[in-house]
């Protein structure tokens, strides 16, 4: 396929591009300067120059858009009119430039976060968030995504919601999370047992690339999680074996409730988050569970297992205990990415 991948400098934009190049695809990638070092086949352009042109043939096969303006870790910190510019004006814009140059398939990757959480498994068909700024962000460029694709019978979008995305260079929630452990510090608020979902990159990259070869007519949505859920005391667990830290530790959930009472209003005195806040407390002890079952009955099938990519991981913090080997299950073979 020929492709343009838009926010291609990122942390999944940098990993797809190469993924796409190993698998034989090429294309163009943008960003808000152009990406460097772009693989053999690739030409970079920046978002503004690009969209500013009148393509005078169909450029690609599909149009590939990551560019995002994420959400911040001290709430307040992000202004929603810039989150309504990136996420969902740049969404339009680069549906626009799409039925401009007559390019019918794009993927866009949203986010787990565009829509209403629950206590049980959250499906593909779960209601839009219509209250936190990011997720509203994502929510509104989904539908921008899903009037293009209707617009037109020969338009096929996909929408890919993927739960928090972690890799070498991480996230910084898992990157914190494995850190503590790893040092021995009390990681775990409760028991640790909401059932979060997770997905590493390199599973992230393979759906990417896997339904941008596979669209179907109109506009299809897939969750895009590792194959297996886990609870956080099971993610502690399998931090503190690969590295081969002491037995995670946790905090009573009253206790940790009550420093974040207080941490709440010592933040809104100095006008930051406080890493013991009540909206933290809440994010890690109320489920995260997306199931992906819709994307693999596809026929996606996860290149990495969670114990995989979380060693790859902490491989890439230096973190990893090296006596500790990571074997494919049996039940969960190794296999390459597609």
């Amino acid at each position: 396929m020929r492709l343009v991948i838009t926010g291609a400098s990122g942390f999944v934009g940098r990993a797809l591009v190469a993924a796409a190049a190993r698998s034989g695809h090429t294309g163009l990638v943008t960003g808000r300067t152009p990406p460097a070092d772009v693989p053999t086949g690739w030409v970079s352009r920046s978002r503004d120059d690009v969209l500013g042109s009148e393509p005078q043939s169909p450029p690609a096969d599909a149009i590939i858009h990551l560019e995002v303006r994420q959400s911040a870790s001290q709430p307040g910190s992000v202004d929603p009119t810039e989150l309504q510019q990136v996420n969902v004006e740049g969404t339009s814009a680069w549906l626009a430039w799409a039925g401009r140059a007559g390019i019918d398939r794009f993927v866009f990757v949203s986010s787990v976060l565009a829509v209403v959480r629950s206590g049980g498994p959250i499906t593909e068909t779960a209601s839009l968030q219509t209250i936190e700024p990011y997720g509203v962000s994502k929510a509104r460029a989904e539908a921008a995504v899903r009037a293009w694709a209707e617009s037109d019978s020969r338009r096929r979008a996909v929408i890919l919601r993927p739960a928090p995305v972690y890799g070498p260079e991480g996230s910084a929630t898992l990157v914190n999370f494995a850190h503590r452990v790893a040092r021995g510090q009390p990681s775990l608020i409760g028991d640790g047992s909401a059932r979060k979902s997770i997905v590493s990159r390199d599973n992230l990259v393979a759906a990417i690339l896997h339904v941008a070869a596979r669209p179907q007519p109109g506009c299809s949505v897939y969750n895009v999680a590792d194959r297996e859920g886990h609870t956080v005391a099971e993610l502690a667990d399998l931090v503190a074996e690969l590295t081969g830290a002491s037995r995670p530790r946790s905090i009573p959930l009253w206790l940790a409730r009550l420093a974040a009472r207080v941490a709440d209003g010592v933040g809104w005195i100095v006008r930051g988050a406080s890493p013991t806040s009540s909206a933290r407390v809440v994010a890690a002890t109320n489920p995260g569970y997306f199931p992906c079952d819709l994307l693999m009955a596809t026929g996606f099938v996860h290149p990495q297992s969670t114990r995989e990519g979380l060693s790859v991981m902490l491989d890439g913090l230096g973190l990893r205990n090296q006596t500790c080997s990571v074997v494919p299950s049996a039940d969960h073979p190794r296999e390459a990415p597609r």
